[in-house]
Protein backbone atom coordinates (compact mmCIF):
# COMPACT_ATOMS: atom_id res chain seq x y z
CA UNK A 1 0.00 0.00 0.00
CA UNK A 2 1.31 3.25 -0.97
CA UNK A 3 2.31 6.01 1.65
CA UNK A 4 1.74 9.75 0.73
CA UNK A 5 2.20 12.43 3.10
CA UNK A 6 0.68 16.22 2.27
CA UNK A 7 2.27 19.00 4.11
CA UNK A 8 -0.37 22.23 3.48
CA UNK A 9 -1.36 24.64 6.34
CA UNK A 10 -4.52 25.39 5.08
CA UNK A 11 -6.79 22.67 5.67
CA UNK A 12 -9.06 23.10 2.96
CA UNK A 13 -6.44 23.06 0.68
CA UNK A 14 -5.18 20.19 2.08
CA UNK A 15 -8.01 18.21 1.73
CA UNK A 16 -8.30 19.00 -2.30
CA UNK A 17 -4.67 17.99 -2.48
CA UNK A 18 -5.67 14.66 -0.93
CA UNK A 19 -9.22 14.27 -2.42
CA UNK A 20 -7.11 14.90 -6.20
CA UNK A 21 -4.30 11.81 -5.12
CA UNK A 22 -7.15 9.15 -3.95
CA UNK A 23 -8.15 10.15 -7.82
CA UNK A 24 -6.24 7.24 -9.07
CA UNK A 25 -8.28 4.65 -6.96
CA UNK A 26 -5.46 2.52 -5.24
CA UNK A 27 -5.02 1.44 -2.32
CA UNK A 28 -3.16 4.29 -0.44
CA UNK A 29 -2.44 5.97 2.62
CA UNK A 30 -2.62 9.54 2.79
CA UNK A 31 -0.62 11.09 5.78
CA UNK A 32 -1.60 14.96 6.63
CA UNK A 33 0.73 17.97 7.99
CA UNK A 34 -0.26 21.33 8.49
CA UNK A 35 3.24 22.58 9.98
CA UNK A 36 6.59 21.99 9.44
CA UNK A 37 6.74 20.22 13.29
CA UNK A 38 4.42 17.97 12.52
CA UNK A 39 5.90 17.14 9.05
CA UNK A 40 9.38 16.68 10.46
CA UNK A 41 7.87 14.14 13.32
CA UNK A 42 6.16 12.04 10.56
CA UNK A 43 9.55 12.01 8.38
CA UNK A 44 11.20 10.99 11.18
CA UNK A 45 8.62 8.68 12.53
CA UNK A 46 7.55 6.76 9.61
CA UNK A 47 8.48 5.92 5.77
CA UNK A 48 7.10 7.44 2.96
CA UNK A 49 6.79 6.33 -0.54
CA UNK A 50 6.29 10.36 -1.57
CA UNK A 51 5.49 13.53 -0.03
CA UNK A 52 3.27 16.36 -1.40
CA UNK A 53 4.84 20.09 0.09
CA UNK A 54 3.67 23.42 -0.19
CA UNK A 55 6.79 25.22 0.23
CA UNK A 56 5.73 28.18 2.84
CA UNK A 57 3.84 26.92 5.77
CA UNK A 58 3.28 29.03 8.94
CA UNK A 59 6.48 28.06 10.86
CA UNK A 60 8.79 28.20 8.10
CA UNK A 61 9.69 27.10 4.74
CA UNK A 62 9.43 23.39 3.80
CA UNK A 63 12.75 23.70 1.49
CA UNK A 64 14.57 24.47 4.69
CA UNK A 65 13.10 20.92 6.39
CA UNK A 66 14.20 19.10 3.26
CA UNK A 67 17.68 20.93 3.46
CA UNK A 68 18.04 20.24 7.50
CA UNK A 69 16.82 16.41 6.68
CA UNK A 70 19.14 15.90 4.11
CA UNK A 71 22.22 16.92 6.40
CA UNK A 72 21.66 14.82 9.05
CA UNK A 73 21.80 12.08 5.71
CA UNK A 74 18.11 10.96 6.75
CA UNK A 75 16.70 9.62 3.19
CA UNK A 76 13.84 11.16 1.86
CA UNK A 77 11.18 9.76 -0.50
CA UNK A 78 10.18 11.99 -3.63
CA UNK A 79 9.54 14.73 -3.40
CA UNK A 80 6.61 17.18 -5.28
CA UNK A 81 6.80 20.90 -4.34
CA UNK A 82 3.62 22.74 -4.64
CA UNK A 83 3.66 26.74 -4.73
CA UNK A 84 1.75 30.01 -5.52
CA UNK A 85 5.45 31.93 -4.24
CA UNK A 86 7.65 30.41 -6.70
CA UNK A 87 10.41 32.70 -7.77
CA UNK A 88 13.41 31.59 -9.54
CA UNK A 89 15.76 31.54 -6.01
CA UNK A 90 13.39 28.59 -4.64
CA UNK A 91 13.86 26.78 -8.22
CA UNK A 92 17.07 26.67 -8.13
CA UNK A 93 17.28 26.04 -4.23
CA UNK A 94 14.65 23.06 -4.85
CA UNK A 95 16.57 21.50 -7.68
CA UNK A 96 20.13 21.38 -5.75
CA UNK A 97 18.06 19.32 -3.06
CA UNK A 98 17.13 16.75 -6.35
CA UNK A 99 13.62 17.87 -6.22
CA UNK A 100 13.01 17.51 -9.52
CA UNK A 101 8.95 17.85 -9.47
CA UNK A 102 7.57 21.63 -8.98
CA UNK A 103 4.12 22.49 -9.74
CA UNK A 104 3.38 26.40 -9.35
CA UNK A 105 -0.60 26.99 -8.62
CA UNK A 106 -2.65 27.35 -9.79
CA UNK A 107 -2.80 23.89 -11.30
CA UNK A 108 -5.35 21.80 -12.81
CA UNK A 109 -6.39 18.50 -10.70
CA UNK A 110 -5.51 16.18 -13.53
CA UNK A 111 -1.68 17.72 -13.84
CA UNK A 112 -0.83 16.99 -10.05
CA UNK A 113 -2.54 13.61 -10.34
CA UNK A 114 -0.04 12.91 -13.78
CA UNK A 115 3.03 14.07 -11.58
CA UNK A 116 2.19 12.28 -8.54
CA UNK A 117 2.30 9.03 -11.27
CA UNK A 118 5.50 10.19 -12.72
CA UNK A 119 6.84 10.09 -9.52
CA UNK A 120 5.55 7.23 -8.27
CA UNK A 121 6.32 5.74 -11.89
CA UNK A 122 2.76 4.28 -12.04
CA UNK A 123 2.20 5.73 -15.87
CA UNK A 124 2.24 2.55 -17.67
CA UNK A 125 -0.18 0.66 -14.47
CA UNK A 126 -3.13 3.17 -13.77
CA UNK A 127 -4.99 5.52 -16.49
CA UNK A 128 -6.56 8.13 -15.08
CA UNK A 129 -9.03 9.74 -17.53
CA UNK A 130 -9.19 13.35 -18.46
CA UNK A 131 -12.62 13.68 -16.63
CA UNK A 132 -11.08 12.00 -13.53
CA UNK A 133 -11.41 14.99 -11.69
CA UNK A 134 -14.60 14.80 -9.79
CA UNK A 135 -13.62 15.12 -6.32
CA UNK A 136 -15.61 16.54 -3.65
CA UNK A 137 -14.33 20.20 -3.82
CA UNK A 138 -16.63 22.70 -4.88
CA UNK A 139 -15.93 23.91 -8.61
CA UNK A 140 -16.22 27.50 -7.98
CA UNK A 141 -14.20 27.12 -4.67
CA UNK A 142 -11.36 25.47 -6.24
CA UNK A 143 -10.36 28.33 -8.70
CA UNK A 144 -10.78 30.92 -6.06
CA UNK A 145 -8.67 29.70 -3.61
CA UNK A 146 -5.68 29.19 -6.53
CA UNK A 147 -6.77 33.02 -6.97
CA UNK A 148 -6.02 33.78 -3.42
CA UNK A 149 -2.72 31.46 -3.09
CA UNK A 150 -2.05 33.50 -6.53
CA UNK A 151 -2.24 36.65 -4.86
CA UNK A 152 0.09 35.89 -1.81
CA UNK A 153 2.72 34.91 -4.18
CA UNK A 154 2.26 38.41 -5.59
CA UNK A 155 2.65 39.54 -1.45
CA UNK A 156 5.67 37.50 -1.12
CA UNK A 157 7.48 38.43 -4.61
CA UNK A 158 6.59 41.88 -3.76
CA UNK A 159 8.27 42.20 -0.03
CA UNK A 160 10.99 39.84 -0.61
CA UNK A 161 11.82 39.10 -4.31
CA UNK A 162 11.84 42.96 -5.29
CA UNK A 163 15.91 43.43 -5.53
CA UNK A 164 17.31 45.99 -2.59
CA UNK A 165 19.87 47.74 -4.46
CA UNK A 166 21.05 51.19 -6.05
CA UNK A 167 20.19 49.62 -9.70
CA UNK A 168 17.26 51.70 -10.66
CA UNK A 169 16.93 49.13 -13.81
CA UNK A 170 16.56 46.15 -12.26
CA UNK A 171 14.41 47.19 -9.43
CA UNK A 172 12.02 48.52 -11.73
CA UNK A 173 12.03 45.53 -13.89
CA UNK A 174 11.18 43.41 -11.05
CA UNK A 175 8.42 45.75 -9.94
CA UNK A 176 7.49 45.76 -14.18
CA UNK A 177 6.88 42.16 -13.93
CA UNK A 178 5.12 41.48 -10.58
CA UNK A 179 2.53 44.22 -12.32
CA UNK A 180 2.14 42.65 -15.26
CA UNK A 181 1.10 39.29 -13.42
CA UNK A 182 -1.01 41.46 -11.22
CA UNK A 183 -3.24 42.19 -13.51
CA UNK A 184 -2.70 39.56 -16.07
CA UNK A 185 -1.31 42.09 -18.50
CA UNK A 186 0.11 41.01 -21.85
CA UNK A 187 2.94 43.90 -21.86
CA UNK A 188 3.94 46.88 -20.28
CA UNK A 189 6.85 49.62 -19.23
CA UNK A 190 7.64 51.39 -16.79
CA UNK A 191 8.88 54.85 -17.82
CA UNK A 192 10.66 58.11 -15.58
CA UNK A 193 9.99 61.32 -16.33
CA UNK A 194 12.66 64.32 -17.17
CA UNK A 195 10.96 67.69 -16.12
CA UNK A 196 13.49 69.75 -17.86
CA UNK A 197 12.88 67.93 -21.45
CA UNK A 198 9.21 67.21 -20.39
CA UNK A 199 10.06 64.05 -21.58
CA UNK A 200 9.45 60.15 -20.46
CA UNK A 201 12.61 57.64 -20.04
CA UNK A 202 11.60 53.66 -20.66
CA UNK A 203 13.69 52.13 -17.88
CA UNK A 204 11.65 48.52 -18.34
CA UNK A 205 9.66 47.42 -20.71
CA UNK A 206 8.42 43.98 -21.88
CA UNK A 207 5.83 42.52 -24.72
CA UNK A 208 4.73 44.81 -27.57
CA UNK A 209 2.87 43.92 -30.79
CA UNK A 210 4.51 46.40 -33.16
CA UNK A 211 6.87 45.47 -35.27
CA UNK A 212 9.37 48.18 -35.21
CA UNK A 213 11.62 48.85 -32.42
CA UNK A 214 9.57 50.68 -29.71
CA UNK A 215 11.33 54.27 -28.95
CA UNK A 216 12.78 54.71 -25.67
CA UNK A 217 12.15 57.91 -24.78
CA UNK A 218 9.33 60.20 -25.99
CA UNK A 219 7.59 63.28 -25.32
CA UNK A 220 5.40 63.63 -22.41
CA UNK A 221 2.55 64.74 -24.78
CA UNK A 222 2.64 62.63 -27.05
CA UNK A 223 1.20 59.98 -24.39
CA UNK A 224 -1.87 60.47 -22.32
CA UNK A 225 -0.40 60.12 -19.08
CA UNK A 226 0.31 64.22 -18.28
CA UNK A 227 -2.56 64.09 -15.82
CA UNK A 228 -0.25 61.72 -14.11
CA UNK A 229 2.26 63.15 -13.68
CA UNK A 230 1.17 66.88 -13.04
CA UNK A 231 -1.38 64.94 -9.92
CA UNK A 232 -4.82 66.27 -11.49
CA UNK A 233 -6.03 62.21 -11.90
CA UNK A 234 -4.70 59.74 -9.95
CA UNK A 235 -5.20 56.32 -12.11
CA UNK A 236 -6.31 55.77 -16.03
CA UNK A 237 -8.10 52.67 -17.11
CA UNK A 238 -8.91 52.22 -21.33
CA UNK A 239 -11.02 49.79 -22.28
CA UNK A 240 -10.97 47.83 -25.63
CA UNK A 241 -13.90 50.01 -26.98
CA UNK A 242 -12.65 53.50 -26.72
CA UNK A 243 -10.96 55.46 -28.85
CA UNK A 244 -8.37 57.64 -27.29
CA UNK A 245 -4.38 58.33 -27.96
CA UNK A 246 -2.27 55.26 -27.67
CA UNK A 247 0.01 54.67 -24.26
CA UNK A 248 3.34 55.39 -26.40
CA UNK A 249 4.04 56.05 -30.03
CA UNK A 250 4.86 52.80 -31.90
CA UNK A 251 3.15 50.14 -29.31
CA UNK A 252 -0.85 48.86 -30.04
CA UNK A 253 -2.37 48.24 -27.10
CA UNK A 254 -6.63 47.86 -27.22
CA UNK A 255 -6.62 48.45 -23.50
CA UNK A 256 -4.15 49.63 -21.03
CA UNK A 257 -4.46 51.34 -17.30
CA UNK A 258 -1.40 53.55 -16.11
CA UNK A 259 -0.78 54.76 -12.71
CA UNK A 260 2.07 57.28 -11.57
CA UNK A 261 5.33 56.07 -9.78
CA UNK A 262 6.18 58.37 -6.85
CA UNK A 263 9.20 59.54 -5.07
CA UNK A 264 8.46 61.09 -1.47
CA UNK A 265 4.61 61.56 -2.55
CA UNK A 266 5.44 63.48 -5.79
CA UNK A 267 4.59 61.96 -9.41
CA UNK A 268 7.86 61.03 -10.98
CA UNK A 269 7.38 58.61 -13.97
CA UNK A 270 4.06 55.70 -14.84
CA UNK A 271 3.49 52.34 -14.84
CA UNK A 272 1.58 51.93 -17.93
CA UNK A 273 0.29 47.84 -18.36
CA UNK A 274 -1.32 46.87 -21.86
CA UNK A 275 -3.14 44.42 -23.57
CA UNK A 276 -4.94 42.82 -19.69
CA UNK A 277 -6.71 39.48 -20.46
CA UNK A 278 -9.57 40.44 -18.27
CA UNK A 279 -10.91 43.53 -20.26
CA UNK A 280 -13.77 44.52 -17.31
CA UNK A 281 -12.66 47.46 -15.29
CA UNK A 282 -9.88 46.82 -12.86
CA UNK A 283 -11.54 45.92 -9.22
CA UNK A 284 -10.84 47.86 -5.98
CA UNK A 285 -8.75 44.57 -4.78
CA UNK A 286 -6.27 44.98 -7.81
CA UNK A 287 -5.90 48.92 -7.16
CA UNK A 288 -4.92 47.96 -3.31
CA UNK A 289 -2.53 45.90 -4.55
CA UNK A 290 -1.12 48.33 -7.43
CA UNK A 291 -0.74 50.82 -4.37
CA UNK A 292 1.58 48.15 -2.86
CA UNK A 293 3.64 47.48 -5.05
CA UNK A 294 3.70 51.45 -5.63
CA UNK A 295 5.01 52.12 -2.08
CA UNK A 296 7.38 49.36 -2.22
CA UNK A 297 9.12 50.99 -5.74
CA UNK A 298 8.69 54.03 -3.41
CA UNK A 299 10.91 52.66 -0.75
CA UNK A 300 13.37 51.15 -2.88
CA UNK A 301 13.65 53.68 -4.75
CA UNK A 302 14.62 56.76 -2.30
CA UNK A 303 16.59 55.93 -0.15
CA UNK A 304 16.33 59.51 2.02
CA UNK A 305 12.60 57.85 2.69
CA UNK A 306 11.67 57.72 6.42
CA UNK A 307 11.55 54.32 7.08
CA UNK A 308 8.60 54.58 9.97
CA UNK A 309 6.55 56.87 7.35
CA UNK A 310 6.25 54.50 5.20
CA UNK A 311 6.11 51.31 7.11
CA UNK A 312 2.37 53.70 8.45
CA UNK A 313 1.44 54.06 4.88
CA UNK A 314 1.81 50.39 3.91
CA UNK A 315 -0.56 49.77 7.40
CA UNK A 316 -2.74 51.62 6.25
CA UNK A 317 -3.09 50.19 2.71
CA UNK A 318 -3.46 46.92 4.50
CA UNK A 319 -6.57 48.58 7.09
CA UNK A 320 -8.14 50.20 3.71
CA UNK A 321 -8.15 46.51 2.39
CA UNK A 322 -10.14 44.92 5.68
CA UNK A 323 -12.17 47.80 5.87
CA UNK A 324 -13.07 46.97 1.79
CA UNK A 325 -13.73 43.65 2.73
CA UNK A 326 -15.62 44.19 5.93
CA UNK A 327 -18.16 46.69 4.13
CA UNK A 328 -19.03 44.28 1.66
CA UNK A 329 -21.29 42.79 4.51
CA UNK A 330 -23.45 44.80 6.86
CA UNK A 331 -22.97 42.50 9.72
CA UNK A 332 -19.60 42.51 10.13
CA UNK A 333 -18.66 46.49 8.93
CA UNK A 334 -16.55 48.13 11.59
CA UNK A 335 -15.76 44.61 13.01
CA UNK A 336 -12.05 44.83 13.25
CA UNK A 337 -12.43 48.89 14.50
CA UNK A 338 -14.34 47.44 17.21
CA UNK A 339 -12.45 44.90 18.08
CA UNK A 340 -9.22 47.13 18.07
CA UNK A 341 -10.58 49.51 20.30
CA UNK A 342 -11.64 47.05 22.90
CA UNK A 343 -8.22 45.57 22.81
CA UNK A 344 -7.04 48.87 23.40
CA UNK A 345 -9.27 49.26 26.37
CA UNK A 346 -8.06 45.87 27.87
CA UNK A 347 -4.61 46.56 27.17
CA UNK A 348 -4.65 49.87 29.00
CA UNK A 349 -6.34 47.89 32.08
CA UNK A 350 -3.86 45.37 31.95
CA UNK A 351 -1.14 48.30 32.78
CA UNK A 352 0.95 47.51 28.95
CA UNK A 353 3.55 50.18 28.06
CA UNK A 354 2.21 52.26 25.14
CA UNK A 355 4.32 50.57 22.47
CA UNK A 356 2.75 47.21 23.28
CA UNK A 357 -1.09 49.07 23.02
CA UNK A 358 0.23 50.53 19.68
CA UNK A 359 0.81 47.17 18.72
CA UNK A 360 -2.80 45.96 19.98
CA UNK A 361 -4.27 48.41 17.79
CA UNK A 362 -2.71 47.91 15.03
CA UNK A 363 -2.86 44.05 15.14
CA UNK A 364 -6.34 44.36 16.19
CA UNK A 365 -7.46 46.63 13.16
CA UNK A 366 -5.58 43.68 11.09
CA UNK A 367 -6.56 40.19 12.70
CA UNK A 368 -8.97 39.33 9.76
CA UNK A 369 -7.37 40.43 6.80
CA UNK A 370 -6.37 36.85 5.66
CA UNK A 371 -10.37 36.17 5.10
CA UNK A 372 -9.10 38.45 2.27
CA UNK A 373 -8.55 34.83 0.64
CA UNK A 374 -11.72 33.01 1.90
CA UNK A 375 -13.89 32.81 -1.21
CA UNK A 376 -17.02 35.18 -1.39
CA UNK A 377 -19.09 32.07 -1.85
CA UNK A 378 -18.33 31.08 2.15
CA UNK A 379 -17.28 34.45 3.41
CA UNK A 380 -20.45 36.15 2.19
CA UNK A 381 -22.95 33.15 3.14
CA UNK A 382 -26.21 34.45 4.32
CA UNK A 383 -26.50 31.65 7.20
CA UNK A 384 -24.29 29.11 9.45
CA UNK A 385 -21.82 27.23 8.24
CA UNK A 386 -21.30 23.29 7.08
CA UNK A 387 -18.61 21.59 8.48
CA UNK A 388 -16.29 21.96 5.78
CA UNK A 389 -17.07 25.74 4.93
CA UNK A 390 -16.15 26.52 8.48
CA UNK A 391 -12.92 24.70 8.05
CA UNK A 392 -12.12 26.90 5.11
CA UNK A 393 -13.24 29.97 7.29
CA UNK A 394 -10.50 28.79 9.80
CA UNK A 395 -7.42 29.19 7.07
CA UNK A 396 -7.73 33.14 7.54
CA UNK A 397 -5.29 33.05 10.56
CA UNK A 398 -2.65 31.11 8.21
CA UNK A 399 -3.66 33.21 5.18
CA UNK A 400 -2.83 36.73 7.15
CA UNK A 401 0.03 35.56 8.86
CA UNK A 402 1.42 34.73 4.96
CA UNK A 403 0.32 38.21 3.65
CA UNK A 404 2.23 40.06 6.74
CA UNK A 405 5.01 37.50 7.06
CA UNK A 406 7.35 39.56 4.69
CA UNK A 407 6.76 43.12 5.90
CA UNK A 408 9.95 43.59 8.81
CA UNK A 409 7.87 46.28 10.52
CA UNK A 410 5.13 44.16 11.42
CA UNK A 411 6.27 40.99 12.54
CA UNK A 412 4.64 41.07 16.39
CA UNK A 413 1.30 42.75 14.85
CA UNK A 414 2.11 38.96 12.56
CA UNK A 415 1.88 37.20 15.89
CA UNK A 416 -1.76 38.71 17.00
CA UNK A 417 -2.79 37.55 13.28
CA UNK A 418 -1.59 34.06 13.54
CA UNK A 419 -2.57 33.23 16.91
CA UNK A 420 -6.23 35.34 17.22
CA UNK A 421 -8.11 32.45 17.44
CA UNK A 422 -6.08 29.88 19.39
CA UNK A 423 -7.31 28.62 22.71
CA UNK A 424 -6.10 28.56 26.35
CA UNK A 425 -6.31 24.75 26.29
CA UNK A 426 -4.59 24.31 22.75
CA UNK A 427 -7.48 23.43 21.01
CA UNK A 428 -7.98 26.29 18.80
CA UNK A 429 -6.04 26.81 15.46
CA UNK A 430 -4.49 27.29 13.56
CA UNK A 431 -1.24 25.60 15.71
CA UNK A 432 -2.86 24.57 18.46
CA UNK A 433 -1.06 25.89 20.88
CA UNK A 434 -1.66 27.13 24.45
CA UNK A 435 -1.53 28.93 27.81
CA UNK A 436 1.36 31.07 27.35
CA UNK A 437 2.50 29.57 24.17
CA UNK A 438 -0.04 32.21 22.84
CA UNK A 439 1.39 35.89 22.35
CA UNK A 440 -0.38 38.05 25.12
CA UNK A 441 -1.33 40.47 22.44
CA UNK A 442 -2.96 37.56 20.64
CA UNK A 443 -4.86 36.63 23.60
CA UNK A 444 -6.12 39.97 24.12
CA UNK A 445 -7.67 40.32 20.84
CA UNK A 446 -9.46 36.93 20.99
CA UNK A 447 -11.13 38.03 23.60
CA UNK A 448 -11.98 41.27 22.31
CA UNK A 449 -13.06 39.22 19.19
CA UNK A 450 -15.26 36.90 21.03
CA UNK A 451 -16.70 39.91 22.60
CA UNK A 452 -18.09 41.63 19.37
CA UNK A 453 -18.82 38.35 17.96
CA UNK A 454 -21.54 37.65 20.27
CA UNK A 455 -22.79 41.06 20.96
CA UNK A 456 -23.36 41.94 17.06
CA UNK A 457 -26.45 41.08 14.99
CA UNK A 458 -25.40 38.14 12.34
CA UNK A 459 -28.45 37.18 9.23
CA UNK A 460 -29.03 34.25 11.62
CA UNK A 461 -28.98 35.36 14.78
CA UNK A 462 -29.52 38.95 16.85
CA UNK A 463 -26.85 40.06 19.07
CA UNK A 464 -27.03 38.92 22.08
CA UNK A 465 -27.32 40.57 25.34
CA UNK A 466 -23.64 41.55 27.44
CA UNK A 467 -24.68 39.44 30.37
CA UNK A 468 -25.16 36.27 27.88
CA UNK A 469 -21.49 37.40 27.06
CA UNK A 470 -20.45 37.68 30.69
CA UNK A 471 -21.56 34.33 31.04
CA UNK A 472 -20.22 32.79 28.75
CA UNK A 473 -16.76 34.25 29.43
CA UNK A 474 -16.68 33.17 32.89
CA UNK A 475 -17.63 29.74 31.64
CA UNK A 476 -14.78 29.67 29.16
CA UNK A 477 -12.28 31.11 31.25
CA UNK A 478 -8.84 28.88 31.75
CA UNK A 479 -10.20 26.62 28.64
CA UNK A 480 -10.61 28.88 25.53
CA UNK A 481 -9.55 32.57 27.54
CA UNK A 482 -7.03 33.32 29.32
CA UNK A 483 -8.56 34.02 32.88
CA UNK A 484 -6.51 37.39 33.25
CA UNK A 485 -7.60 38.35 30.35
CA UNK A 486 -11.41 37.72 30.98
CA UNK A 487 -11.18 39.24 34.22
CA UNK A 488 -10.17 42.16 33.03
CA UNK A 489 -13.34 41.91 30.68
CA UNK A 490 -15.75 41.21 32.93
CA UNK A 491 -14.17 44.35 34.95
CA UNK A 492 -15.08 46.50 32.45
CA UNK A 493 -18.77 44.70 31.80
CA UNK A 494 -19.16 46.28 35.53
CA UNK A 495 -18.34 49.33 35.30
CA UNK A 496 -20.41 49.32 32.02
CA UNK A 497 -17.65 50.79 30.02
CA UNK A 498 -18.51 48.58 27.21
CA UNK A 499 -21.85 49.22 24.63
CA UNK A 500 -23.51 46.28 22.21
CA UNK A 501 -25.69 46.33 19.68
CA UNK A 502 -28.29 44.56 22.07
CA UNK A 503 -31.48 46.39 22.25
CA UNK A 504 -32.77 46.70 25.86
CA UNK A 505 -35.92 48.77 27.11
CA UNK A 506 -33.27 51.16 28.84
CA UNK A 507 -31.76 52.10 25.81
CA UNK A 508 -33.77 53.48 22.91
CA UNK A 509 -30.62 53.43 19.75
CA UNK A 510 -30.35 49.90 20.46
CA UNK A 511 -26.55 50.25 22.10
CA UNK A 512 -26.64 48.69 25.57
CA UNK A 513 -24.23 49.21 28.06
CA UNK A 514 -23.17 45.85 29.77
CA UNK A 515 -23.98 47.04 33.31
CA UNK A 516 -27.44 47.24 32.34
CA UNK A 517 -27.84 44.02 31.23
CA UNK A 518 -25.69 42.41 34.18
CA UNK A 519 -28.09 39.25 36.06
CA UNK A 520 -30.75 39.43 33.10
CA UNK A 521 -31.04 36.30 30.70
CA UNK A 522 -29.56 34.00 33.19
CA UNK A 523 -31.54 31.40 31.47
CA UNK A 524 -28.98 30.96 28.08
CA UNK A 525 -26.86 27.51 28.42
CA UNK A 526 -23.38 28.62 28.35
CA UNK A 527 -21.55 27.08 25.59
CA UNK A 528 -18.47 26.84 23.47
CA UNK A 529 -18.05 30.18 21.35
CA UNK A 530 -18.50 29.81 17.53
CA UNK A 531 -16.73 32.60 16.49
CA UNK A 532 -14.69 32.96 13.52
Amino acid sequence: MLKILVIEDQPAVREIISEVIQGMHIKMDIGQSSSLKEAEVALHEQSWDMVVTDLSLGDGNSLDLISTLQQKHITLPPIVLISGFLTDKHVQQAKSLNIEHILAKPFDPDVLLGCVQDVLDLKNIIKVPATSNNHAHDSKLLPEMFEMDRKLGLLFRMFDEMPKSPDVSSVCDSALKIAIDMVHAQGGYLALYERNKETLVQVAFQGSNSPNPIAKTCHLHDTPFAPLIHASQEFIEVLPQQQVKPCWPDIESNAYLAIPVYLQGIPMGVLCLTNRLNTSPLTDESRYMLSLLIKKLDTLLDNRAVHAALADSMNETLIALVRSLEARDRYTKDHSSRVSLLSVQFARALGLDDESVQLIKTGGLLHDIGKVGIADSVLLKPGRYTDQEYNIMKAHPAIGDSILKNMDTLVRERLIVRHHHERWDGKGYPDKIGSTEIPFEARIVCVADAIDAMTTHRVYRQAKPLSFCAEQLEFASGSQFDPQVVAVALEAIRQGNIFTQAKSDNCDEGVMPIQASMGQDKSIKQQELPYA
